[in-house]
């Protein structure tokens, strides 16, 4: 029984301007864990601006609801004890876990695709260049492995939230009426560990931040809501 509400605490709206937004469906039609980082590039200013993240995107539909939060909050422990050189396949790899999820894809973000000069990024989920290939073998519209979202809503972790980054709802990006992509209609980023860094102020002068994080992404509607087995 994947009711989300089930484990969104009931007050997460409450003071906000950007609540989240209510699932489309009763139940998701996809649920992944996030493994990677948050990427952050510092401002004129001396302060960070978030431009978002490269997560390694592993398969969760063999973890039951009530195993998801306490599962991911312990593959981030594990992933801020890694070498420096350990990737997110390694980490899962080498997990010392019962539950081993597979890798099904890559979440990252690229310069808006309705007007890449404008300066702004989008998130990506892509699921075209990993086992998913198998399912999209039977699906004739390359659209369904991807999707290009958009911040629906916003609002802090329930935990932690200086630490954790914000839970958030999105949408697909549209042109000309159309989706950008069918993977799904809807998606919750929720059960967010790390990702935040670790001071206000920065150098302009130096480094872009790569803060490492784990999530879950729940996918709601899209092509694979009545294309599963």
């Amino acid at each position: 029984n994947d009711d989300i509400s089930t484990v969104i605490p009931a007050n997460i709206n409450d003071g906000q301007s950007r609540p989240l937004l209510a699932p489309i469906a009763d139940h998701p039609s996809y649920v992944v864990l996030g493994v990677g980082y948050a990427n952050y590039t510092c401002l004129p200013n001396s302060t960070w601006l978030a431009i978002g993240g490269l997560l390694e995107l592993f398969d969760l539909s063999c973890t039951s609801i009530d195993q998801r939060e306490s599962y991911t909050a312990s593959v981030q422990q594990q992933w801020l004890a890694a070498p420096a050189d350990y990737t997110a396949l390694d980490l899962i790899e080498d997990s010392e876990t019962e539950y081993k999820p597979y890798s099904v894809g890559q979440h990252y973000w690229v310069p808006d695709p309705l007007d890449p000069s404008d300066g702004t990024f989008n998130p990506k989920w892509d699921f075209g260049s990993r086992v998913w290939n198998d399912a999209l073998e039977n699906a004739t519209d390359p659209e369904t492995a991807y999707l290009y979202g958009y911040r629906t809503g916003i609002v802090p972790a329930p935990v932690d939230p200086a630490v954790n980054i914000e839970w958030v709802t999105l949408a697909p990006l549209t042109q000309n009426g159309q989706p950008l992509g069918l993977f799904a209609d809807q998606v919750f980023r929720i059960f967010t560990n790390g990702g935040s860094t670790s001071s206000d102020t920065c150098d302009p002068n130096g480094p872009m931040a790569l803060v490492k994080t784990t999530l879950n992404f729940w996918y709601y509607g899209g092509y694979w809501a009545d294309h599963t087995s």
